[in-house]
């Protein structure tokens, strides 16, 4: 009787430390792979995100757009303590995900896996994950961007109901962007 007692105890435990263990592991939705040309033209304002270490960022601006061999570059204008802007490369890898160009990772405070979910008209959504698969709520990211610094209640409905639609569900915080630009 107490060695059933002592085995279900320790079934118990690996089970609650198994499940701690898989909560923080950073999983990214099914990777979409961009139609960069469906971009050049635009400029995405990020309009919610998550709280988590990149949160310092008020505001972020992607523009320029631009086609690359290995995945796309575009334009990044950051404001949080003060206003930066700066050029990103991002390639594509073979498993489906988006990462920073290795000559640029060592510039940026967060950098890992991405992928991007978008459906070009009302939304752009970038999930990042660290790039040891290992999160917290401070380092994994989910940022909404929207074609203007003010986005509609149809294009922020649209966000959403696209993150439902994969089983995502987060608490979002509202940028300032409707603020500076």
């Amino acid at each position: 009787m107490i060695l059933s007692v002592e085995l279900l105890i320790l079934m118990v435990s690996i089970a609650w430390t198994s499940t701690v263990a898989e909560s923080q592991i950073c999983y990214l939705p099914r990777a979409m792979e961009l139609n960069v040309e469906k971009l050049i033209q635009t400029m995405w304002y990020s309009g919610l995100q998550t709280d988590d270490i990149a949160s310092m960022l008020s505001c972020v601006r992607f523009s320029n757009f631009t086609s690359t061999e290995s995945g796309f570059k575009v334009i990044t204008e950051e404001h949080g303590v003060s206003t930066v802007e700066f050029d990103l490369n991002i390639d594509y890898g073979v498993d489906g995900t988006y990462r920073l160009r290795e000559s640029q990772k060592d510039n940026f405070l967060t950098n890992g896996n991405s992928v991007y979910l978008t459906d070009y008209e009302n939304y752009l959504t970038l999930f990042l994950c660290p790039s040891n698969g290992i999160a917290d709520k401070e380092h994994r990211m989910i940022r909404g961007f929207f074609p203007s610094p003010n986005p509609t209640l149809s294009q922020v409905a649209a966000f959403i109901n696209a993150l439902h639609e994969i089983g995502i569900f987060a608490k979002f915080y509202a940028s300032t962007c409707s603020e500076i630009y």
